[in-house]
């Protein structure tokens, strides 16, 4: 592993440095109307909260 980038907002994480946590499933968004099937932990809360 190493580098991960979350499709939503783009952003780079690495994952031996950085804490933040990459969510792993099926994820719609309804403001964007776009599918994922990763996002960061701030997307996911984002698109969960809705």
């Amino acid at each position: 592993m190493g580098n991960v980038q979350c499709p939503r907002c783009e952003k780079v994480f690495n994952t031996f440095l950085d804490d933040e946590r990459m969510r792993l499933g099926s994820f719609y968004d309804s403001e964007r109307e776009e599918s994922f099937d990763r996002l960061c932990e701030k997307c996911y809360r984002f698109v969960m909260d809705k």
